[in-house]
């Protein structure tokens, strides 16, 4: 199943990101793979995603750059 229709990006191709990144961040994945940064409507799927492969709360994605 598609997750990104702009970017072709499949389900599948986020499962590899997670496994092939070895990455706990779902928030880097996104960035990495390009997802949202067009029309934005993936966001929610993907995250929906992300979160169920990495086992995440919500709260583990907020970007702490502000507490620098």
């Amino acid at each position: 199943m598609y997750i990104c229709i702009c970017r072709g990006i499949t389900e599948k191709q986020v499962q590899e990101a997670v496994i092939g990144r070895n990455s706990n961040n779902p928030k880097e994945i996104l960035k990495a793979l390009g997802i949202g940064q067009d029309c934005g409507t993936c966001v929610e799927d993907a995250v929906s995603s992300l979160l169920e492969q990495t086992s995440h709360s919500p709260l583990e994605m907020k970007d702490s750059s502000n507490n620098s």
